[in-house]
């Protein structure tokens, strides 16, 4: 490749009154970490609010503040999506060519979304045995794109919290000794998002939220049910990350009867930025540093 091969991409997580921002820059030297900030937002960033003018005016004073205070690019920015606009459905696969896999999947889409395809953005990803078909509303996408601009980012990009998760976890290398079917989980003040992964490939995606007045284990304990049960409840490890993570992770390890495993992107490119840190505040970034790796793939 000709050039000097630098590129910088920032990824923002953002969950109720909270966010994560990453930004890193690959060189030929490898990833270097530029900022790495968790702060607190002036109002809830739910997708459906993000294009309300006095909820948009917050939102952008607040990442410009970071941004000015930590020197942010965000040229090259990639936004989580809140998983309440996020609709994933899995699908066993029919024989043909790609072309063929994607039109048989459109198809399938249309039908879950029967009377309301127009109002979804649809992507797909195709395994070797199922396909995962994606569809976010489009008028979240649109929140998401105004304020990227109103902040002057030349590149907006979007992904579910789950992928972002499991780009994180591929970065640290545990699929290529994966031989069963492990979870991805990543808890944040009121909601988490779980991945199941069997073989090292996709399977089933999952959110849940909770309320003050409900118990938050008991929600993740019902949806990690959910999941184990496509799997037979034959779980080998689960993967955490997230607030507090040392301590449900351990509670859920023990609920499914399996080993636990903290997700640390950071642990080989932190250096002296968050070298000092321990894993379980690291993982807290996971989602953050899914989303760049999605940015300087791209």
């Amino acid at each position: 490749m000709l050039g000097f091969g630098e590129k910088t991409a920032t990824g923002i997580h953002l969950s109720g009154q909270r966010a994560w921002l990453l930004s890193m820059s690959r060189q030929r030297s490898g990833v270097e970490p530029l900022a790495l900030v968790e702060f607190d937002l002036p109002v809830c960033a739910n997708a459906s609010d993000l294009a309300k003018p006095d909820v948009q005016v917050q939102l952008v004073d607040a990442l410009r503040e970071v941004g000015d205070e930590y020197d942010v690019d965000f040229s090259n920015t990639c936004f989580a999506l809140d998983s309440n606009v996020v609709f994933v459905k899995r699908s066993t696969l029919i024989s043909g060519s790609e072309r063929e896999m994607r039109e048989h999947m459109r198809w399938e889409a249309e039908q879950f979304l029967v009377g309301e395809q127009a109002s979804f953005s649809m992507d797909y990803v195709l395994e070797s045995e199922w396909g995962l078909f994606v569809a976010v509303r489009r008028s979240a996408l649109t929140g998401y794109l105004a304020l990227g601009k109103q902040i002057g980012m030349r590149r907006v990009d979007v992904e579910a919290p789950a992928f972002a998760l499991y780009n994180a976890a591929e970065g640290t290398g545990v699929f290529s000794r994966i031989a069963g079917s492990e979870v991805l989980v990543y808890v944040a003040v009121s909601e988490a998002y779980m991945l199941l992964i069997d073989q090292g490939e996709a399977m089933q995606v999952a959110h849940c939220h909770w309320g003050e007045d409900e118990n938050a284990m008991d929600v993740i304990f019902g949806l990690v049910d959910r999941l184990a049960s496509e799997v037979r409840g034959r779980v080998e490890c689960i993967r955490c990350a997230g607030g507090g993570v040392e301590k449900w992770g351990v509670k859920l390890a023990d609920h499914l009867q399996c080993e636990m495993a903290f997700i640390d992107p950071l642990a080989e490119i932190g250096e002296e930025m968050a070298s000092d840190w321990d894993p379980a505040r690291r993982s807290g970034y996971a989602v953050a540093a899914g989303l760049v790796q999605r940015g300087l793939a791209s």
